[in-house]
Order: C-alpha cells, then structure tokens, then sequence
C-alpha cells in the first residue's frame, strides 16, 4: 500500500514544481467551481461557502455550476479537459477522487495525470441512517429486519460508486444478507426519498444530519474508526459488531493538470482562509462536517493515501466494475 502512495504522490505534486512563466496577474476573470453532483448535497455546500467568501479575496466574482451524473464523472471530465489557468475548478468528493478510479474500469479521467490538488476543503462522518418508525436501533436490528422482509429491503445512495454505495456494498458483505441499492443523482434526492418511504436505509455523510436531529431520521452507527465529535452519542461499526469500516466523505478542490503554481498558490491561500473563518465552521458543524486546510502538497499528499486507501478495499471486497 505504501508502495502505491510513492509512485501516486509525485504526480499529483508534479504540476506544483513547474517553472515559473510570464502570465497575466491571476485570477482575470470569474473562477468557475464545478461540483459534480446535485444541488443540496454536501459537495454543493462546500462550494456555496467558497462563492460566499473567496470572490472579497481574490478580487474576481466565483460561479457555483452544478454538473451531475455517473458518479460525479460527468464533472470531473469536464475539469480534467479545461483549460489549466486556474479559472476552472472542481469539488472533488471521496467518491469522484478516491473510489471512481479503482470502481470503474475507466471513469474518464486519471487523478494523478489530469489534476493538480489544491486545497483541502471538509471532512464528515458517513453514518447509517434508517427513518425513525423502522423498529431497528442498531446495525444488527437492522440485518435482522433485512432477513425477515425476506430480501425485500431497499438501501438509497448517492450514486454508484460513490462512499454511500460502497459503504452499503460491504455492510452487505459484512452482515451476510442481501437488498437493493438504489443510486440518485446526488445524497439529497436519496434522503428526500428515504424520508418518504421509498428507500429504507442509507450511508450518508450530511443530507440526512438535519432530519436526524429532528427525530426524523435515526443515525444507527458511523463507519468510521472512532466517533464523530459532534454526534458523540452514535456508536462506530465496529463497536455495533461490524469490523473493517473507515469511511469519511471528504472534499477538495482540484485544478486542472498544468494549472501555474502561481494560481494554485493564490486559490489555496483563499480556500484556507476561508475555511479558517469560525462562521464556516459553524455552518459546516450544522451538517456534521468538519474543515480542513492545508498546503497544496497537503492535499496532494491526502489524495495519494485516499487513492491507494479505496484500491486495496476495493480490491479485498472484489467490489466494482474493474474487479
């Protein structure tokens, strides 16, 4: 594994250590943030935070531009061929950056040859969430209400691919029972679903966090190695009897391959402080995330073991299109 994350690391470092070339002051004009994936949805929250405050510190306005479809793909694609001058941006998620590339024979794009990281943006916890009149409160209740619908059971998530679908991929390995999963558009339209009825269940990171705390939604466990700090009161996977989870959804924003040093520098600087802000925090707390900063190589650096991360599960689970 570690191996993996040597030979990943310099490339997606590599656009960073570029020669400097004579340029036009950056940014000259709209920066255009593209989040592959549906209005509402945690990737569309970190992008409205950054459209709120960056355009004071970079001097040009920021535009939000919603590209969804195929597992946030279609998004990424669209970056991957943009012109690398710092003014097309993408929201990339654990789903579109970490597990796309090991899930999908070929997604369309190769993290490592067609991106430069640039900054580190949030983190939550994914959690396991069931409608509050399901007569289950623990992830074992919940394997045996699968068994008695007699495979009648349907879990919603975000997308194909994406952590929500994979998650529910090996708590169905896990647990030894089978359901459908049912793939949206986005976590948003899941969750509305979900609230009526259509799905029972689903890993989600924040869509479902408001309608948890108002006793719509019940969170049965998180899939992370140690509980979240601001749901203190749900237990782990593993501490519900289920080992072998660590899934997070987190976030950063990528440039396009070849993007100046000077650019990526100037837009990290901004998303830095932007997430340094105690109002985001507040806001992202409202949600269950969290924010995260960091240096460019920072980010390179998180992507590398994400990437090197979801090939060895995906790989040991024999989930994806690839295996």
């Amino acid at each position: 594994m570690m191996r993996l994350m040597r030979r990943s690391l310099p490339a997606l470092a590599a656009g960073l250590a570029a020669p400097a070339r004579a340029q036009a002051p950056f940014p000259s004009r709209p920066v255009v943030m593209i989040a592959p994936a549906a209005p509402g949805g945690p990737t569309d929250v970190a992008g409205r935070v950054l459209v709120q405050y960056m355009p004071a510190l970079i001097g040009q306005p920021v535009v939000l531009e919603n590209r969804s479809g195929a597992a946030g793909q279609i998004g990424m694609r669209h970056v991957a061929t943009a012109a690398p001058d710092g003014h097309t941006l993408v929201i990339g998620n654990t789903g579109s950056v970490g597990i796309n590339p090991s899930y999908y024979r070929d997604p369309g794009y190769d993290i490592a040859r067609d991106f430069t990281p640039v900054s580190m943006l949030m983190i939550a916890p994914v959690s396991l969430v069931v409608p509050a009149d399901l007569p289950v409160r623990t992830p074992a209740e919940l394997v045996a209400h699968i068994r008695a619908a007699g495979g009648r059971f349907t879990f919603g998530s975000s997308g194909t691919g994406q952590s929500p679908h994979v998650a529910a991929e090996l708590f169905r390995h896990a647990a030894g029972v089978e359901f459908e999963i049912v793939p949206y558009r986005g976590a948003a339209p899941a969750v509305t679903d979900m609230l009526a009825g259509t799905v029972q269940a689903m890993f989600d990171s924040t869509s479902s966090v408001p309608f948890v705390r108002q006793g719509r939604l019940r969170a049965l466990a998180v899939a992370n190695v140690e509980r979240s700090p601001l749901m203190p009161e749900v237990p782990t996977m593993a501490e519900s009897g289920f080992a072998g989870f660590d899934i997070s959804s987190w976030y950063v924003a990528l440039a396009p391959a070849g993007t100046p040093a000077e650019a990526v520098l100037t837009l990290n600087a901004a998303m830095n402080r932007v997430m340094a802000r105690p109002d985001v925090a507040e806001r992202l707390a409202a949600i269950n995330a969290v924010p995260m900063r960091g240096s460019p190589a920072d980010a390179a650096a998180f992507v590398g073991r994400q990437l090197a991360y979801w090939r060895e599960v995906l790989a040991r689970a024999g989930i994806g299109e690839a295996r």
